[in-house]
């Protein structure tokens, strides 16, 4: 009976500690594999984070880009020019100087060459044109004339002013370039 007291107590012993242990081994497996889930779930996300921040560009985005970066591109756009009116010249004196002082301005118009009738409206209203310039720069005093956004000041105020009496389906003035500018 000894060895049946022996297997009788083992059984005891052996759920007990087969069950304390099963507990706390079943806790961290779970654990352990939450763990190592979480963990290829933010893998997964940057590897897919990555892929498509990294991916090759099909040919047409690359030469769209390249086309936008192009240095080349930005200088033509800079440096390109529409069609330009005759010059119109204007000599006033300039206002609060009793005749003494005088400016000499002379400017371009500046269009698009889409609108075919433009240029014949620009030439045909340049008596226009002219006379308003006359009376713009008249009545800037010397103070004025010297400031150093003077120009700027002066150019936008002319294309709008142009810009206010063409016709709108004749097109529009997009600049006034400044050909000659004295104070005197």
């Amino acid at each position: 009976m000894p060895e049946e007291e022996k297997k009788q107590e083992q059984k005891e012993q052996a759920p007990e500690a087969g069950g304390e242990g099963a507990k706390k081994e079943g806790s961290n497996t779970i654990l352990f594999f939450g763990i190592i889930g979480g963990i290829v779930l933010v893998n997964l996300i940057m590897a897919v984070v990555l892929f498509t921040v990294t991916r090759p560009k099909n040919e047409e985005e690359e030469a769209a880009e390249a086309v936008e970066d192009s240095a080349e591109v930005v200088v033509e756009e800079t440096m390109s020019m529409g069609m330009t009116s005759e010059p119109i010249e204007a000599i006033v004196n300039i206002a609060g100087t009793d005749g003494e002082r005088f400016l000499k301005v002379v400017v371009i118009l500046e269009f698009d060459e889409t609108h075919r009738e433009l240029p014949e409206e620009l030439t045909r209203r340049a008596p226009r044109f002219k006379n308003m310039l006359i009376e713009q720069l008249s009545r800037m005093t010397l103070q004025e004339v010297n400031e150093p956004s003077a120009k700027e000041r002066i150019r936008k105020e002319f294309l709008r002013r142009v810009n206010s009496i063409i016709p709108p389906k004749m097109g529009e003035v997009n600049n006034v370039l400044l050909d000659q500018f004295i104070i005197q």
